[in-house]
């Protein structure tokens, strides 16, 4: 079995649906111009379905008395940067931490969990937005300018281009809770 995601521009899809049927034939056109390995796997599926990707404004705050919410439930993530399970997997190692620190007094843990967890991810929610962004550029010559620049920078200065995801990947989620 193989699951195959890919991402097209359609500024039409509306639709907030999993399960939305898609056409075969605009399958097939979407990616006419790929890789002859992607084709043949496109061509490979008898069912295929389609979704929106839908950028979400940051929610300002998750908890009401003594219930909250974590991971997409509070900040979707577009894709982008593939955090969104990550979110989720710290929401969760931070709320416990919080309900454990706090004991009984559970609106004061989810007040806590909310304070910590907040500006990460909303920064990795913009992050992913800009990501998206990036990855999309229409205009050839934008796209050469910027992917270029990340190219040659790769190669003159790979050290300093892996730090540009430190905030990202060096995040300690087990430090944030005493």
């Amino acid at each position: 079995m193989v699951n195959f995601v890919g991402v097209t521009e359609h500024n039409a899809w509306k639709s907030e649906s999993w399960t939305e049927r898609g056409e075969k034939a605009q399958l097939s056109a979407d990616f006419a111009s790929w890789h002859p390995t992607v084709r043949s796997i496109v061509e490979a599926i008898d069912e295929p379905f389609r979704w929106a990707l839908f950028a979400r404004a940051p929610l300002e705050n998750w908890s009401v008395g003594r219930v909250t919410l974590l991971g997409d439930a509070c900040h979707p993530m577009l894709p982008y940067l593939s955090q969104g399970a990550v979110m989720a997997i710290e929401d969760g190692y931070v709320l416990a931490r919080c309900l454990q620190a706090r004991g009984a007094d559970l609106p004061a843990a989810l007040r806590l969990y909310e304070t910590l967890r907040l500006a990460r991810t909303t920064k990795v929610q913009a992050g992913a937005r800009a990501a998206g962004a990036r990855f999309h550029l229409a205009d050839p010559l934008v796209r050469l300018a910027t992917f270029g620049r990340l190219s040659l920078g790769s190669r003159l200065a790979p050290a300093r281009a892996m730090a540009a995801n430190d905030w990202l990947m060096g995040y300690d989620a087990t430090a944030q809770v005493a």
